[in-house]
């Protein structure tokens, strides 16, 4: 999103600045949306917020088709912006809650690695779309329906903690550990 913002946004005549303008807001709602996200999380839950904000995140991006003039845009950024990292709090909580906090750091580190491999493919998928079709409708339409895939996995999350090896490692899957 953040690669394809200004382009896009040129692409509909809006200025540099206009679109400049927009991701500001987008970082300075990123701020507000994390904080609140987890005290969202902290007296709510996980799973329901996590599945809220990617299709929140899903339905931002539908509108971002439609922006028509500049308020629209920013009131995209401003939305886009609350929920962009707002993942991160019921993602880190769910991580630690299911795997135990002595996996978080290790786990935490695989899942935003693969969010940055997902980020770059994004990126560069988006720009194969563009040059492909001459618009940014279907990358964005594209990223859109994952995002309210995402939505209904994290509603499928199982949040009962794994059961432990005496390791202090996740034991195998299928493997029934005696009650201590």
């Amino acid at each position: 999103m953040l690669t394809h913002l200004v382009p896009h946004a040129a692409e509909l005549g809006f200025t540099e600045m206009d679109a400049a303008q927009a991701l500001g807001i987008m970082g300075a709602m990123n701020i507000l949306g994390t904080v609140l996200s987890g005290w969202i999380c902290d007296r709510f839950g996980r799973k329901g917020p996590l599945a809220f904000y990617y299709g929140v995140r899903g339905l931002s991006l539908l509108f971002l088709l439609s922006v028509w003039n500049v308020p629209s845009l920013h009131i995209f950024a401003a939305i886009f912006g609350l929920n962009y990292i707002s993942t991160v709090p019921p993602t880190t909580t769910l991580t630690a809650n299911i795997f135990g906090r002595y996996s978080v750091g290790t786990l935490s580190g695989w899942i935003f690695f693969s969010h940055q491999v997902g980020a770059a493919l994004g990126a560069a998928v988006g720009g194969w779309i563009f040059s492909a079709t001459g618009g940014y409708t279907w990358a964005f339409v594209s990223a859109a329906l994952l995002g309210f895939l995402a939505s209904g996995l994290a509603l499928a999350i199982k949040e009962e903690p794994v059961a432990r090896a005496p390791s202090g490692r996740p034991a195998p899957s299928g493997v029934a550990l005696p009650a201590r």
